[in-house]
């Protein structure tokens, strides 16, 4: 799975820059492909984790089902196309009574845009979003006692450790601002969760395994460039 997102971003990205670089050799400068840094944050609002409906089944915390990302990337702009690659870290602490949970992921995102409205200023454009996300979920017990003359695994317990990957796909939009001054971009769009998302473990075989697949999210991010 994960060859095959990087295989889709390289190719997305690919078939923006030979777009732009087909063009005739007499363009004008605001032909060109621009490439800037980007950074700033994203908030994914996701429809619902099926894991929630386990841990609300044991009276236990829940997941956020909102949660911020910090994103760094590049951005591509040139006259009729333009698009980024995101590298975003997620991170939320629920806590609640005597358990936390902390999970913590890695997002990769790529859009490929068409440029609607290109002005000196001021550009609206929208296209496609791909995205593959990984996710460790990480839930304790806060009233666990450790014991280090006693650190045998088998003597100890009160944590649960769960790892699954998504790959995403969607529309979106961005609208960039002030581009001759202090240039920054605003993103938004829908994502449709693709694939199953089936939790997994580096401690241990998860059985009663859940999917994942159908929880879709809105993304809702803004980048300075």
């Amino acid at each position: 799975m994960k060859k095959t997102v990087f295989a889709l971003l390289f190719f997305s990205f690919g078939t923006l820059l030979a777009q732009e670089e087909s063009k005739p050799k007499d363009s004008t400068c605001t032909d060109k492909v621009k490439i800037n840094m980007s950074f700033g944050f994203n908030v994914l609002a996701n429809d619902a984790f099926n894991l929630n409906k386990k841990l609300r089944s044991q009276n236990i915390t829940e997941l956020n089902e909102t949660i911020p990302s910090l994103v760094l990337g590049l951005d591509f702009f040139g006259e009729k196309m333009s698009g980024d690659i995101e590298f975003g870290f997620l991170y939320s602490n629920p806590d609640q009574n005597s358990v936390e949970i902390l999970q913590v992921g890695f997002d990769i995102r790529s859009k490929v845009h068409y440029n609607v409205v290109n002005k000196e200023k001021f550009a609206f454009t929208t296209g496609l979003s791909l995205a593959f996300t990984t996710n460790e979920i990480d839930i304790f017990s806060k009233s666990n006692t450790i014991d280090l003359n006693d650190l045998n695994p088998n003597n100890n317990s009160g944590h649960i450790s769960l790892t699954n990957q998504m790959f995403y796909a969607g529309p979106s939009f961005s609208l960039y601002l002030f581009k001759k001054s202090f240039p920054i971009k605003v993103n938004a769009g829908y994502e449709f969760g693709l694939t199953r998302g089936r939790y997994k473990s580096d401690f241990g075989s998860v059985i009663n395994n859940i999917k994942e697949n159908g929880n879709n999210r809105f993304v809702f991010g803004f980048v300075i460039l």
